[in-house]
Protein backbone atom coordinates (compact mmCIF):
# COMPACT_ATOMS: atom_id res chain seq x y z
CA UNK A 1 0.00 0.00 0.00
CA UNK A 2 1.11 3.36 -0.66
CA UNK A 3 1.09 6.15 2.30
CA UNK A 4 -1.71 7.75 0.58
CA UNK A 5 -3.80 4.33 0.83
CA UNK A 6 -2.91 3.84 4.59
CA UNK A 7 -4.30 7.62 4.99
CA UNK A 8 -7.52 6.35 3.03
CA UNK A 9 -8.06 3.45 5.44
CA UNK A 10 -7.72 5.57 8.59
CA UNK A 11 -10.82 7.19 7.52
CA UNK A 12 -12.78 3.91 8.38
CA UNK A 13 -10.99 2.05 10.48
CA UNK A 14 -8.16 2.20 13.15
CA UNK A 15 -7.28 -1.65 13.44
CA UNK A 16 -4.21 -2.83 11.83
CA UNK A 17 -2.75 -6.65 12.25
CA UNK A 18 0.99 -7.10 11.74
CA UNK A 19 2.15 -10.94 11.12
CA UNK A 20 5.06 -11.37 13.47
CA UNK A 21 7.18 -13.97 12.40
CA UNK A 22 10.93 -15.43 12.15
CA UNK A 23 14.18 -16.26 9.52
CA UNK A 24 15.35 -19.52 10.52
CA UNK A 25 15.96 -23.33 9.72
CA UNK A 26 12.52 -25.15 8.03
CA UNK A 27 14.38 -28.12 7.43
CA UNK A 28 16.04 -28.88 3.51
CA UNK A 29 13.12 -28.03 1.67
CA UNK A 30 11.71 -25.18 3.07
CA UNK A 31 13.32 -21.45 2.84
CA UNK A 32 14.24 -19.82 5.88
CA UNK A 33 11.32 -17.63 5.10
CA UNK A 34 8.88 -19.84 5.81
CA UNK A 35 7.18 -18.53 9.33
CA UNK A 36 7.12 -15.27 7.48
CA UNK A 37 5.44 -16.50 4.46
CA UNK A 38 2.38 -18.13 6.69
CA UNK A 39 2.07 -15.28 8.76
CA UNK A 40 1.83 -13.08 6.31
CA UNK A 41 -0.66 -15.52 3.89
CA UNK A 42 -2.88 -16.00 6.63
CA UNK A 43 -2.80 -12.07 7.72
CA UNK A 44 -3.68 -11.59 4.18
CA UNK A 45 -6.84 -14.07 4.30
CA UNK A 46 -8.10 -12.48 7.42
CA UNK A 47 -7.94 -9.12 5.72
CA UNK A 48 -9.95 -10.51 2.77
CA UNK A 49 -12.45 -12.36 4.93
CA UNK A 50 -13.35 -9.24 6.97
CA UNK A 51 -13.49 -7.36 3.86
CA UNK A 52 -15.92 -9.93 2.02
CA UNK A 53 -17.80 -8.75 5.24
CA UNK A 54 -17.83 -5.70 4.30
CA UNK A 55 -15.21 -4.75 7.61
CA UNK A 56 -12.34 -2.95 7.17
CA UNK A 57 -8.92 -3.81 8.64
CA UNK A 58 -5.51 -2.79 7.21
CA UNK A 59 -2.92 -5.30 6.88
CA UNK A 60 1.02 -4.34 8.19
CA UNK A 61 3.92 -5.46 6.76
CA UNK A 62 5.64 -8.75 8.20
CA UNK A 63 7.97 -8.32 10.70
CA UNK A 64 10.51 -10.91 9.00
CA UNK A 65 12.74 -11.24 11.81
CA UNK A 66 12.08 -12.79 15.75
CA UNK A 67 13.67 -15.04 18.63
CA UNK A 68 15.23 -17.42 17.28
CA UNK A 69 18.40 -18.48 19.14
CA UNK A 70 17.20 -22.42 19.47
CA UNK A 71 17.37 -22.92 15.75
CA UNK A 72 21.25 -20.94 16.14
CA UNK A 73 22.99 -23.74 15.44
CA UNK A 74 22.01 -24.02 11.77
CA UNK A 75 23.48 -21.77 8.56
CA UNK A 76 20.99 -18.96 7.88
CA UNK A 77 18.71 -18.67 10.87
CA UNK A 78 19.25 -14.49 12.06
CA UNK A 79 18.14 -14.28 15.36
CA UNK A 80 16.84 -10.95 17.49
CA UNK A 81 17.84 -11.02 21.25
CA UNK A 82 14.39 -10.24 23.44
CA UNK A 83 15.49 -7.11 24.33
CA UNK A 84 15.93 -5.84 20.76
CA UNK A 85 12.48 -7.93 19.48
CA UNK A 86 11.08 -5.96 22.44
CA UNK A 87 12.43 -2.64 20.84
CA UNK A 88 11.18 -3.48 16.99
CA UNK A 89 7.60 -4.51 18.76
CA UNK A 90 7.34 -1.18 20.30
CA UNK A 91 8.80 0.91 17.46
CA UNK A 92 6.79 -0.41 14.93
CA UNK A 93 3.17 -0.03 16.81
CA UNK A 94 4.50 3.14 18.02
CA UNK A 95 4.59 4.52 14.82
CA UNK A 96 1.14 3.42 13.73
CA UNK A 97 -0.18 4.82 16.99
CA UNK A 98 1.62 8.19 15.63
CA UNK A 99 -0.35 7.76 12.17
CA UNK A 100 -3.91 7.45 14.17
CA UNK A 101 -4.35 2.98 15.14
CA UNK A 102 -5.88 2.58 18.13
CA UNK A 103 -5.99 -1.24 17.68
CA UNK A 104 -2.96 -3.33 16.80
CA UNK A 105 -3.38 -6.86 16.00
CA UNK A 106 -0.04 -9.14 16.21
CA UNK A 107 -0.27 -12.45 15.18
CA UNK A 108 2.13 -14.92 15.67
CA UNK A 109 3.56 -17.42 13.55
CA UNK A 110 6.73 -18.52 15.24
CA UNK A 111 6.48 -19.85 18.81
CA UNK A 112 9.59 -18.37 20.01
CA UNK A 113 8.22 -14.87 19.79
CA UNK A 114 5.47 -15.80 22.57
CA UNK A 115 6.81 -14.60 26.00
CA UNK A 116 8.38 -11.26 24.03
CA UNK A 117 5.25 -10.45 22.62
CA UNK A 118 3.49 -10.85 25.73
CA UNK A 119 5.68 -8.51 27.09
CA UNK A 120 5.29 -5.76 24.60
CA UNK A 121 1.76 -6.19 23.89
CA UNK A 122 1.26 -5.03 27.99
CA UNK A 123 3.25 -2.15 27.78
CA UNK A 124 1.95 -0.54 24.34
CA UNK A 125 -1.62 -1.02 25.57
CA UNK A 126 -1.04 1.04 28.85
CA UNK A 127 -1.22 4.10 26.27
CA UNK A 128 -4.31 5.67 26.71
CA UNK A 129 -7.01 4.45 23.90
CA UNK A 130 -5.03 1.70 22.47
CA UNK A 131 -5.58 -1.59 22.40
CA UNK A 132 -2.91 -4.51 21.61
CA UNK A 133 -4.59 -8.28 20.46
CA UNK A 134 -1.81 -11.14 20.22
CA UNK A 135 -3.29 -14.13 18.44
CA UNK A 136 -1.13 -17.29 18.23
CA UNK A 137 -2.73 -19.58 16.17
CA UNK A 138 -0.07 -22.31 16.63
CA UNK A 139 -1.94 -24.57 19.32
CA UNK A 140 -5.36 -24.07 17.83
CA UNK A 141 -4.43 -25.63 14.34
CA UNK A 142 -2.60 -28.13 16.10
CA UNK A 143 -5.92 -29.17 17.87
CA UNK A 144 -7.34 -29.64 14.00
CA UNK A 145 -4.58 -31.65 12.41
CA UNK A 146 -6.30 -34.86 12.85
CA UNK A 147 -8.76 -33.29 10.91
CA UNK A 148 -6.71 -32.20 7.76
CA UNK A 149 -3.05 -33.65 8.10
CA UNK A 150 -2.00 -37.26 6.15
CA UNK A 151 0.62 -37.59 9.28
CA UNK A 152 -2.09 -36.20 11.87
CA UNK A 153 0.96 -34.75 13.64
CA UNK A 154 2.60 -31.31 12.25
CA UNK A 155 5.89 -30.49 14.11
CA UNK A 156 8.25 -28.06 12.97
CA UNK A 157 8.71 -28.14 8.84
CA UNK A 158 6.41 -30.94 9.04
CA UNK A 159 3.51 -31.48 7.12
CA UNK A 160 1.44 -28.62 8.66
CA UNK A 161 4.22 -25.70 7.55
CA UNK A 162 4.60 -27.49 4.19
CA UNK A 163 1.24 -27.94 3.33
CA UNK A 164 0.73 -23.94 3.98
CA UNK A 165 4.15 -23.00 2.24
CA UNK A 166 2.78 -24.84 -0.68
CA UNK A 167 -0.30 -23.11 -0.82
CA UNK A 168 1.23 -19.38 -0.61
CA UNK A 169 4.39 -19.84 -2.49
CA UNK A 170 4.73 -23.30 -3.87
CA UNK A 171 7.81 -22.29 -5.94
CA UNK A 172 9.79 -22.34 -2.55
CA UNK A 173 8.61 -25.73 -1.66
CA UNK A 174 12.01 -28.42 -2.21
CA UNK A 175 9.62 -31.87 -1.63
CA UNK A 176 12.22 -33.68 -3.60
CA UNK A 177 14.96 -32.67 -0.89
CA UNK A 178 12.61 -32.92 2.17
CA UNK A 179 13.58 -35.73 4.74
CA UNK A 180 11.89 -37.28 7.48
CA UNK A 181 12.71 -36.10 11.19
CA UNK A 182 11.53 -37.66 14.34
CA UNK A 183 8.27 -37.03 15.50
CA UNK A 184 7.45 -33.96 17.49
CA UNK A 185 4.76 -34.77 20.31
CA UNK A 186 3.40 -38.80 20.72
CA UNK A 187 3.89 -40.62 23.53
CA UNK A 188 6.86 -42.23 25.11
CA UNK A 189 10.25 -41.45 24.45
CA UNK A 190 8.80 -39.14 22.34
CA UNK A 191 8.07 -36.59 24.35
CA UNK A 192 12.41 -36.10 24.30
CA UNK A 193 11.41 -34.43 21.02
CA UNK A 194 9.20 -31.85 22.44
CA UNK A 195 10.38 -28.56 24.00
CA UNK A 196 9.05 -28.97 26.80
CA UNK A 197 9.14 -32.28 28.46
CA UNK A 198 5.09 -34.00 30.39
CA UNK A 199 6.62 -35.83 33.05
CA UNK A 200 4.01 -36.67 36.46
CA UNK A 201 1.48 -34.80 35.28
CA UNK A 202 3.59 -31.38 34.50
CA UNK A 203 6.21 -29.95 31.97
CA UNK A 204 9.43 -29.16 32.35
CA UNK A 205 11.94 -26.83 30.12
CA UNK A 206 15.02 -27.62 29.43
CA UNK A 207 17.21 -25.22 27.64
CA UNK A 208 18.40 -27.18 24.43
CA UNK A 209 19.06 -26.26 21.12
CA UNK A 210 17.33 -27.38 18.19
CA UNK A 211 20.08 -29.17 17.07
CA UNK A 212 19.48 -31.08 20.00
CA UNK A 213 16.20 -32.29 19.56
CA UNK A 214 16.70 -33.00 15.35
CA UNK A 215 20.25 -32.91 13.28
CA UNK A 216 17.89 -32.26 10.69
CA UNK A 217 15.85 -28.54 11.34
CA UNK A 218 12.57 -30.41 10.80
CA UNK A 219 9.97 -32.80 12.67
CA UNK A 220 7.59 -35.27 11.44
CA UNK A 221 7.21 -36.45 7.37
CA UNK A 222 6.39 -33.82 5.03
CA UNK A 223 6.52 -35.48 1.96
CA UNK A 224 2.39 -35.82 2.03
CA UNK A 225 2.05 -31.97 1.74
CA UNK A 226 -0.47 -30.47 -0.73
CA UNK A 227 -1.24 -27.09 -1.54
CA UNK A 228 -4.70 -27.96 -0.77
CA UNK A 229 -3.95 -29.22 3.36
CA UNK A 230 -2.59 -25.74 3.11
CA UNK A 231 -5.62 -24.41 2.06
CA UNK A 232 -7.25 -25.92 4.69
CA UNK A 233 -5.24 -25.27 7.43
CA UNK A 234 -5.69 -21.55 6.24
CA UNK A 235 -9.39 -21.63 6.22
CA UNK A 236 -9.55 -22.99 9.96
CA UNK A 237 -6.91 -20.21 10.75
CA UNK A 238 -8.56 -16.97 9.02
CA UNK A 239 -11.92 -18.46 10.98
CA UNK A 240 -10.80 -18.55 14.38
CA UNK A 241 -8.83 -15.41 14.04
CA UNK A 242 -11.48 -13.54 12.74
CA UNK A 243 -14.06 -14.76 15.48
CA UNK A 244 -11.66 -13.31 18.14
CA UNK A 245 -10.68 -10.15 16.49
CA UNK A 246 -14.26 -9.98 16.65
CA UNK A 247 -14.96 -10.82 20.23
CA UNK A 248 -12.17 -8.59 21.43
CA UNK A 249 -12.71 -6.01 19.29
CA UNK A 250 -16.83 -6.20 19.53
CA UNK A 251 -17.08 -5.58 15.71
Amino acid sequence: MTSAEIGEELKHTDIIIFPVASTEVHGSHLPLAADTIQGTEAVRRIVAKFASEGIRVVGGLPIPLGVSLREMDFPGTISLMPDTMMAVIRDVCNSVIKHGFRRIVLVMSHDGNLGTLYSAAEEISKQPGVRVLLINWLPFLRSKYTEVLKSKSGGHAGEGETARVLAAIPELVHLDRAQVGPEEGGSGPQLETDMSIHFGGGTFDPARGLRDLTPIGSFGDPRGATAETGDKCYGIIEDWACAVIRRHFAL
